[in-house]
């Protein structure tokens, strides 16, 4: 439907593609999509591009059921799909059933988006359009999903094959769950997978999707090195403030143990200086949690000791048995529960509070 048709909203699916700086491959995507008749809408959210894609935009307006929507300047994609989902709650019908999301830049085959949204549709889930990372990939896709789906794994628990797809169905019922991500960049669509994921419990369905790439995806705005590490804020953060708070806790363990020469009581004094510390930026810089304090504080003090108890148990049978290398020791095994770690804080502790899925 274009700004000036009035009809009704009879049909199952509508369709919502964020567009920055897109070429005529979008246009045909457009009529393509609006042929099939499987869409009541296609909403085109316009991220700001530059004048000289205006005429781009007023031929999309020319498209039956289509409607484009306009950032004045470029504010990200998640804030341009936040659009999207916000202006298709306000007005489909509650007896539509959802909205997929897909690329502008041609990725996406007509056939997939309808074949994503109809197997979401019939399990009422959250699902993704994923493709083979084969050898035909980019290196630059390739590296950046290889390093996000490892992420993805420590963070939720759970494998996605694609972490990085814009191919993906939302049940109308969980759109307003999905406008309240954060985030507004290409940070935005990682985020809410987490979500998802945890909110879900896992029930994430995946759809295997043809893998287009043309011109080696040149056309894709996603900046693989910078954009990866954008999308892998919370886990760099933490590996930060990790460094910072060792370098204290074992300043301060060489100078309790040359002072004392107590293992435990060196253990106890130094971890009482770096849990301090720890607590106080994992809450307010890595994970952001700045609800709940005590809750989360008493929680974190009993990871503190199971952590502290299996490091000093590990410090004391590797320095005992390899001649007394106390420091080389509890690097060994202050290392091996730094993984543990994060997942226990990022899934059970420091947890933000999430908006419910109605």
């Amino acid at each position: 439907m274009n700004d000036n048709e009035k009809e009704k909203d009879d049909s199952k699916f509508w369709v919502l593609i964020p567009a920055y700086q897109p070429d005529e491959k979008l246009i045909k995507l457009a009529e393509e999509l609006s042929q099939t008749g499987a869409f009541s809408r296609i909403i085109v959210v316009n991220d700001g591009s530059s004048e000289d894609r205006d005429s781009i935009f007023s031929e999309l307006k020319k498209t039956p059921r289509l409607t484009v929507l306009s950032h004045a300047v470029n504010r990200g994609k998640g804030q341009a799909l936040k659009t999207g989902l916000n202006y298709y709650l306000l007005e489909s019908g509650p007896e539509n059933l959802g909205i997929v999301t897909c690329d502008a830049d041609g990725q996406h085959l007509t056939s997939d988006i309808i074949k994503v949204a109809e197997a979401g549709a019939e399990k009422g889930v959250f699902t993704l359009g994923v493709r083979n990372f084969g050898k035909s990939v980019p290196f630059r896709s390739w590296l950046g999903n290889s390093v996000t789906k490892l992420l993805f794994a420590l963070f939720t628990g759970h494998f996605v094959s694609d972490t990085q797809t814009g191919l993906r169905y939302i049940p109308r019922s969980q759109a307003p769950f999905f406008m309240k991500v954060p985030y507004d960049r290409f940070d935005y669509e990682f985020a809410a997978l987490v979500n998802a994921t945890s909110e879900l419990k896992g029930n994430v369905r995946e759809v295997p999707i043809e893998t287009v790439y043309l011109d080696k995806n040149a056309s894709s705005h996603y900046r693989s090195f910078r954009d990866s590490i954008t999308i892998c804020a919370v886990f760099l953060r933490y590996f930060g403030l990790s460094v910072s708070t060792a370098l204290l806790d074992f300043v301060t363990f060489g100078v309790f143990y040359y002072l004392w020469h107590r293992l435990l009581l060196a253990f106890v004094a130094a971890r009482i200086i770096s849990v301090l510390y720890n607590f106080n930026f994992a809450r307010s810089w890595v994970f952001k949690a700045k609800n709940h304090l005590l809750k989360q504080f008493a929680k974190y003090i009993s990871l503190v000791l199971f952590n502290m108890s299996i490091a000093y148990a590990f410090t004391y049978l590797i320095s005992h048995f390899f001649g007394g290398y106390v420091i080389l020791a509890k690097i060994i095994a202050e290392g091996t529960l730094f993984l543990f770690s994060f997942i226990i804080l990022r899934r059970f502790i420091l947890v933000k509070d999430k908006p419910d899925i109605t």
